[in-house]
């Protein structure tokens, strides 16, 4: 029998995206379209004295020109979803559009709505704002043990989230340990730089009372649920449709002033609006990560970590949007690692200032965590005279733990991580380059080896760790797989297809995936958390199971046969005692339609709503190890071998597992090496062009080799553990490990903050000639 799960199935919407005919936001055209415009504060802060629109509005092709006053009482401010850590502090909402304040560079203040997008972005510069600067709060830690200079006057902290995890005895772990190991690192902010920036279409049917909204997001029911609730009065009917996305990585999960108010314009107006953000905005509207960490560890001679502390500041911005606050939470949790470490005592706090919100990125905390406690291992290692990978080893939790539960909180459901780590160091050829490494001259270029051991949930927490789907077979035995997991390049339709295809007997070619459209399935959580595969395919595969067993039940009474001695392929169902006994798909599902061919008992149709609730997450592991060559004159960085393993449980699909690999690898080779937004002392950008935010380009990727295990989890019906976001929590760190490595060879250095750009690398070989 032919089965399609575990093969290399190349992508099938590739070919369409490849040749130009894909559908992006940008893409649509609808009669009578207008097109909007955004004018954003150039102060980070300020107060308001007056938005004079009159000249802009008489410009010819002008329609409309939007502010604060406009849409007070009528759309309202974008709440923060309340976490642990929120309950008891004054979180300010993100107004739309600013009202008596701008609080961040970017920040919506009008939005101009013309006959053509060059009008309205050309009378955006005839709105007069007049502003009265004020204090600029820029730094996280001197704002969060500093009160005299509060952001929001509705506060009294710049303090608005505070989270704790931990367990046991860490003072006296402190008290008896052989050494106390610090270190002190910051995160820098990252923009997420999707291919495609953020975008939208609102248009409004007034006879129907219907508002349709086309936007470039993950999470379309989300997107629906809070224009149902922050529009007044909210449209009779709401329907969001996410068409083709050009990736999104954690930082399309919100829900966006541009959303809204251009969803209330269309409504005003009567007309469609379309509006597309540019690079600019892009990298001005949101970002990732930034931290600023204190850690310590108790440690003994031996190498066996007693206790660790940490100490997390995270630049929040001005305002939290919708997710804000989830990245915290998870670093909190994940700062254990795979590590088998008793004591810990772990605290966050988020710290508003005036820059502009943060969110998931991908790992959503996960590479936050990481960066700390694999910089803590190297550093543990290098005050004991150990080896880095030596020190891992001995403090890995063994096979025989789990399920293990971390000190602070998780539960890990199983695992073999020492073996996966084994494999890495093999593949990198370790003792080699270790000895490579020895062997330099004093004229040679540096060579750094950094690994890094890590592991990551999937599946989210709360309503994310249910997913719902709908299966139907038509008429004609045309195979429709509905789900509400919205791809943004992780390749969902060819993977759910594979899957459909051992549930149903067909080729993948016959399956269609249907998606990003909430008019489709009445709820859904979208695509974060790494849910896509874990909780949305299975919620799938329990549609194709219960699809699975009426097809047969029919198949056998056409038959007249036992369902238990039928077998699927190739799109028919024949009798394994018989083979002459056959039929086809198309033929079981049109009997499906009439009650005179069905066995006793069955209902006509063959449509199939599934639900699917993970139990708990599933952990996955990865072990990378860099090698990189430092030119001793320049700072220079060249990547020399990259080797990546990962325990991802079952996988459906390799090939696009190892894209996905690849994909999240590059994006962590940019936060190692070259990426970070900047601002200066009074809150304003330096980096916002691809000028200046460097993202890495494919000559600076080296070939990566790539390995896995599969220890499949016993928490989803696939056995998978999540991926898309595992490689982008190790690739990070492994890199700076292996930089710093470099630089430790050439004198004492041992502290250096990523980006580890030239400059920074040249200083620190510097400061040790």
């Amino acid at each position: 029998m032919v089965t399609w799960i575990g093969k290399p199935v190349k992508r099938f919407e590739d070919d369409r995206l490849l040749r130009g005919q894909g559908a992006y936001v940008d893409d649509l055209k609808l009669p009578d379209m207008l097109f909007a415009s955004v004018l954003r504060s150039v102060i980070s802060h300020a107060r308001i004295v007056s938005i004079d629109t009159a000249e802009a509005l008489s410009m010819p092709g002008v329609v409309a020109v939007l502010t604060a006053r406009d849409i007070e009482g009528v759309v309202k401010d974008i709440p923060a979803i309340r976490r642990e850590g929120m309950e008891e502090l004054t979180i300010p909402e993100h107004p739309v559009l600013a009202k008596e304040e701008v609080c961040y560079v970017g920040q919506a203040v009008a939005v101009v709505v013309a006959e053509d997008r060059y009008t309205a972005r050309d009378a955006q510069d005839l709105i007069h704002v007049e502003y009265e600067p004020l204090p600029v709060v820029t730094d996280p830690v001197q704002a969060s043990e500093d009160g005299s200079t509060l952001l929001h006057k509705t506060s009294d902290s710049n303090v608005v989230m505070h989270l704790w995890a931990g367990r046991g005895d860490v003072d006296a772990s402190f008290a008896q340990a052989d050494r106390v190991v610090r270190g002190r690192w910051e995160a820098p902010r990252l923009s997420a730089v999707p291919v495609e920036n953020r975008g939208l279409i609102a248009h409004y049917q007034p006879a129907e009372e219907v508002l349709t909204l086309w936007t470039s997001t993950q999470v379309p029911h989300r997107v629906k649920r809070y224009l149902g609730e922050l529009l007044v009065p909210p449209p009779k009917k709401i329907r969001v449709i996410a068409p083709d996305v050009g990736g999104g990585f954690g930082r399309k999960i919100e829900v966006w002033p541009e959303e809204l108010a251009i969803s209330y314009l269309s409504i005003k107006l009567g007309r469609p609006i379309k509006w597309i953000e540019d690079r600019m905005e892009n990298l001005l509207s949101t970002h990732g990560r930034g931290y600023v960490s204190d850690v310590e560890a108790a440690v003994q001679e031996d190498g066996t970590i007693l206790a660790m502390r940490f100490r997390m500041v995270a630049d929040l911005g001005a305002y939290m949007l919708t997710s804000t606050g989830g990245p915290l939470g998870n670093a909190v949790h994940r700062v254990a690692g795979p590590y088998d470490i008793r004591n810990m005592d772990v605290s966050c706090v988020g710290v508003v200032t005036n820059r502009p919100p943060t969110g998931p990125y991908r790992g959503a905390g996960g590479p936050e965590a990481a960066l700390l406690t694999e910089r803590m291992m190297d550093l543990i290692a290098g005050e004991l005279g150990m080896d880095p990978a030596e020190l891992r080893k001995r403090n890995l939790i063994p096979k025989e733990a789990f399920p293990y539960e971390t000190a602070t909180g998780l539960t890990y459901d199983s695992g073999d991580f020492a073996p996966a780590f084994e494999r890495a160091l093999e593949l990198a050829e370790y003792r080699k380059w270790r000895e490579a490494q020895r062997s330099r001259g004093p004229d040679d270029p540096l060579i750094g080896v950094g690994v890094a051991t890590v592991v990551k949930a999937a599946g989210g927490t709360g309503q994310t760790r249910t997913g719902t789907a709908l299966v139907r077979i038509e008429p004609s035995g045309q195979v429709n797989v509905y789900t509400e997991v919205s791809p943004h390049g992780q390749g969902s339709e060819t993977v759910f297809a594979q899957i459909a295809a051992d549930s149903l007997g067909v080729n993948p070619e016959a399956v269609r995936v249907l998606h990003g459209d909430t008019d489709q399935l009445p709820t859904g959580q979208g695509t974060t958390s790494s849910r896509g595969l874990l909780v949305g395919g299975s919620a799938a595969y329990v549609g194709l199971q219960d699809a699975r067993q009426k097809v047969l039940l029919i198949a056998a009474h056409l038959l007249g046969c036992s369902s238990e001695d039928l077998v699927f392929q190739e799109g028919k169902a024949f009798n394994r005692k018989d083979p002459e006994q056959v039929v086809t798909l198309s033929e079981i599902a049109s009997a499906a339609q009439r009650p005179d061919a069905l066995p006793e008992g069955v209902a006509p149709g063959l449509e199939f709503h599934a639900s699917y609730t993970l139990p708990a997450n599933p952990f996955g592991f990865a072990a990378h190890v860099a090698v990189v060559e430092v030119d001793r004159d320049t700072g220079d960085v060249k990547l020399l071998r990259y080797v990546a393993v990962q325990d991802i449980g079952s996988v459906i699909n390799p090939m696009i597992v190892d894209g996905q690999i690849h994909g999240g690898i590059v994006q962590g080779l940019g936060q190692a090496l070259s990426e970070g937004m900047v601002f200066d002392s009074e809150g304003q950008p330096l980096t916002a062009s691809l000028m200046d935010y460097a993202v890495p380009f494919a000559q600076d990727v080296p070939h990566i080799i790539l390995d896995r295990l599969e220890t499949p989890s016993q928490t989803n019906p696939l056995g998978v553990r999540g991926l898309g976001e595992l490689p982008t929590v190790a690739a990070p760190v492994a890199v700076a490990n292996a930089v710093t490595d470099a630089i430790r060879t050439a004198g004492k250095v041992s502290h250096v903050d990523v980006p580890l750009t030239p400059e920074k690398v040249w200083r620190a070989l510097a400061e040790e000639r």
